[in-house]
This record gives structure tokens, sequence and C-alpha cells, in this order.
């Protein structure tokens, strides 16, 4: 405040007379005619001081209200009306100046006063004051991903540095995000905060972006920290979710399929547990061929014996459970399995499966299909039989399939072993067929997989892999086909149609899906 302090004049009696003295004009005299406020931390601490303007003259100092000049808003001056200020001779004022930092800062001014001394008509008293404090800067405050294909990975690093004079304290980072969550905070090896960041350091971490969707995402993430002047930071992450590519494939669906279907069992002592697997679900392989219509003539025979003794037909009132019946072909078979022998030896007289028979048809594919836990022991090996089959059958209409041990060693499944299917697997190799493990867990799935690749009329693989399966489309003859028609199969990467929806003979199928980006990683 600006206060008047009075000095009293001292009066007395004399016994002489004063003559000639000269009263003096108005004169300041501002004492300090500097402050320095110091260091102060800056939203914590403030400081005031003042300063003196005394009237050493004799006639009343005239002032003007003091005039504060400073580049920042730091300095104030206490108590200050607008109006002049008389003092009279021999009397003073104090004048209060506070500073109040705000943030880390060097601060610099003056107060002018303007008087009626004809000597010092304006004095000046500058004022300096030093703030101390954290300043956090965040590096980008603003990002933006740009179009980014669903599935990749992109990552920007904010960066987070104490451009002031004290450690810096980030209390919390939250993240406000659209849904689902595509941009991800990502803190690395960082704690989570607390964190202390000293003076001219940084520290960073990641915020990620992986479109799952087709769309804009949206981030805001916010750094409450002890900077005294941003105490909040918000930085915000845009980006939007594109797909890479898109595929259409065309098929045309095949006719009913003619298949004769040949099953090789084999009946050693150690099929027991096999068999009885086979049994259970063959069902799964017969409503395939049913769902479909293919034309079928299914028999078996076994590793000793080459007869047929019954052929199953799309006529019969119940395929499955007169297959299933028939694979249970018993366990006291030779133990020297000649598999390859006896599909020879059933292919070549009429009277079992060969050209004149019941079940052989000129017109059908011709399938083999060898369930074994063991290697073929035939008296020829495996190669020497390439002219046979190929004779039996034009090139493609041959195609053998086998439930054998696994390449190259055999496989284990309860304590039960079984070995590598050593010449079965070549045969198969050669024709490009494909051979299912004889130990696995899930017989059903397998014999499943067997009809898909006899009959491919209800399912179609689609040639890229990692499809955005919500974006697939499937058409036939220009039709859109409502989802119950059909399911995508994420594990074999096939469209499959359901069995009341199978396309009709010469019906064209169009099926049309994006692809995730960056494979999907």
């Amino acid at each position: 405040m600006l206060g008047l302090l009075l000095f009293a004049a001292l009066s007395g009696c004399a016994d002489y007379t004063m003559v000639g003295i000269e009263k003096r004009q108005a004169e300041i005299l501002v004492h300090p005619t500097h402050i320095d406020f110091g260091h102060l931390e800056s939203g914590f601490e403030s400081e005031s001081k003042y300063f003196t303007v005394t009237n050493t003259g004799d006639e009343d100092l005239i002032i003007s209200s003091p005039v504060l000049v400073s580049d920042e808003d730091r300095f104030r001056i206490l108590g200050e009306d607008g109006e002049d200020i008389i003092i009279p001779a021999g009397e003073m004022i104090q004048v209060d100046v506070r500073y109040v930092p705000e943030t880390f800062e060097t601060n610099e001014g003056y107060i002018e006063i303007v008087t009626n001394d004809e000597d010092e008509g304006s004095v000046q008293v500058t004022l300096e004051g030093y703030g101390d404090a954290p300043v956090i800067t965040v590096d980008p405050e603003d990002f933006d991903y740009g179009d980014i294909s669903i599935g990749c990975d992109n990552e920007e690093r904010i960066t987070i540095t104490n451009d002031g004079n004290l450690p810096l304290l980030v209390d919390s980072i939250t993240q406000m995000v659209t849904q689902p969550q595509d941009i991800i905070m990502e803190f690395g090896s960082l704690p989570d905060p607390p964190w202390i960041i000293d003076p001219g350091l940084s520290l960073d971490f990641l915020v990620s972006y992986i479109p799952t969707d087709v769309g804009a995402d949206d981030s805001s993430i916010r750094i409450d920290n002890n900077d005294p002047v941003n105490p909040s930071v918000e930085v915000l992450q845009h980006g939007d979710g594109d797909i890479e590519q898109w595929y259409t494939e065309t098929h045309v669906q095949e006719e009913i399929p003619v298949l004769d279907i040949l099953w090789v069992v084999d009946d050693s002592g150690s099929m027991n547990r096999f068999q009885t697997n086979l049994s259970s679900n063959i069902g799964l392989f017969v409503s395939s061929f049913m769902a479909t219509g293919a034309d079928y003539h299914i028999a078996v025979i076994t590793t000793s014996d080459s007869f047929v003794s019954g052929i199953i037909t799309i006529g019969d009132p119940d395929p499955a459970a007169a297959l299933a019946s028939q694979v249970m072909v018993g366990v006291t078979g030779s133990g020297n399995e000649r598999g390859i022998d006896m599909s020879i030896d059933a292919l070549s007289t009429s009277v079992s499966a060969g050209p004149g028979s019941p079940f052989f048809r000129e017109e059908a594919t011709l399938v083999v299909i060898y369930v074994s836990d063991e290697p073929d022991h035939s008296t020829t090996s495996w190669s020497q039989w390439l002219a046979f089959f190929d004779a039996v059958k034009p090139s493609g209409q041959f195609i053998p399939y086998g439930v054998i041990g696994d390449y190259p060693s055999g496989c284990n499944i309860g304590g039960q072993s079984a070995q590598f299917g050593d010449g079965y697997y070549q045969l198969i190799n050669n024709y490009g067929g494909d051979w299912y493990s004889i130990c696995s867990s899930d017989w059903g799935v397998q014999l499943q997989n067997l009809a898909d690749a006899l009959l491919a009329r209800r399912f179609y693989e689609l040639s890229e892999g990692d499809p955005i399966a919500e974006t697939i489309e499937v058409r036939v003859n220009g039709q859109l086909s409502e989802p119950e028609d059909w399911r995508y199969n994420e594990e074999t990467n096939k469209v499959e149609f359901a069995e009341d929806s199978v396309p009709e003979e010469g019906q064209t199928i169009e099926i049309s899906y994006a692809v995730w980006g960056c494979d999907g990683e």
C-alpha cells in the first residue's frame, strides 16, 4: 500500500532571529532504486517488497501515480488508486510491490515515478525476479495416423520433456478412446505413473494404432502433472481403418460327383481301438455325401482279404449305419499287412471290385482309402503298381487317401503307438491325395475333411489367407445368399454351404471378401 510516514517538525523558542534562509523546492529521494525478489517456486510462492519516496525539500512533492512497466503481469503495485500523491516537506510514502511468478521464467520491469521535482522530474525503480518450476512439453500434441489398412500395426512415439528447472512429476496418464479400442497406449519397460522427470530430460511411450474395423478412430490422452501453468495436458490421436484389398472369386458348381470308394482297413490285432474310432465317426463322412446328392458306391476290404462282401449306395436306407458296421472288420487278420496288394487284387477281378463288378463304374472317380497303423508290407513295392493304377483309370480319376501313422516316425495316442505308413504315404503323394493321422484325437473332423476333399461341392477354399470374416459375401447366380445358407470356417479357410443350400449343378458361385492388411499381424 501507499503509506504516508510523517516526520514531525521540531519547534521551540529562540532568542535570536534568523535572516536570509531560502526555502528549497520539492526534492525527491527514492530508496532503493532496484528490487531483486530472488527465486520463488512458481505456483506456491510469492513475495512482497517495498521502496520509499521521501520529500527532502521544503515545498510539497507532487507525484503522479506510479506506473509499472513490464512485459509480463508478474509484478503488482499494491494499493495504487490512480490519484496524484502529495508528500509534504520532510515526509515520505512507502510503495509495496508484489512478485508472483507463474512458471519457469526470468522477469524484469520498472516502476516510473513522475514528480514536480524540478531537478529530477522522473525516477525509475527497477525490478527483477525469477520463477522456478517444472515445464511440461509434449510432442506431438495432435497426431493423425491417416488411412491405415486393417490389421496393420502403426505407432507414434509421444515424448514428454521437462523444460523447466524443477523436477516434473507426471501423476497419471488416462486415455479416452473410441470403441473398439484400436488406439492403444504402450508404456513398454516403463512402470505405471507416477513418473519423475528431472530438468532437461525426457521420456517417451508408444501409442499404437491397429485398426480392426473400417472407419474413424479417435483417442485423447490426458497427462496430469505438477506444471503450474499446464497441470493437465491433452494430446490427441486420429486414424481411419481401411481395407487393403478386395478379392472376388468365381466358381461354377460342378456336376454331382460319381465316386467309387474302396476302404482298405487293417484287420491286424492292434487295430481294435482305431476301427472303433473309425466306426464311431463314419456317419460324418457319409452325411456329407448325402447332403450333396453325390452318386457313390462304397465297399470295404481288409489288408488280409480283397473280397468285397457288400456295396453301399445312395439307395441304402441308412448308409451311415451300414458303413459303420462294415469297417469293424475285426482283428484276427494277418500281422503282415498288405494293403496295396489287397487293393490291387480287388480291382483286378470282376468278382470283387474290378471292372465288370457291381462296384466298379467306368464313369466314376476311383478313390481308395487305406487305414492302417503299420507300413505297407506288400510283396511288391508301391512304385511297381503305378502302371496298374494308371491303366485302371484315366489320369485324374484315381485318387488314393490314407488314415495312417505320421510321417516320418509314426505317432502315439493314449499309450498306443502307430508306425509310419510307409508305402501308403508315397503312393498317396504320387497321385496328389492326402493323408490323415491315425493317432488323431478327433476322427470326426478328419473324416469330415476327407469327405470334403472328395466332394468339393459344399466347400470353397479362399485363395487368400486371413480374410476379414465380416466382409465376406456369397452370391449364387448373382443373388446374395442369406447368412444361414453358408458359413466361413476359419480353420480351413473355406466357405461352407449348409446341407440344404448347396448350389445346383452349373450355378455360378461368387465369393467377395477383403483381406487384412499386413497379413493381420
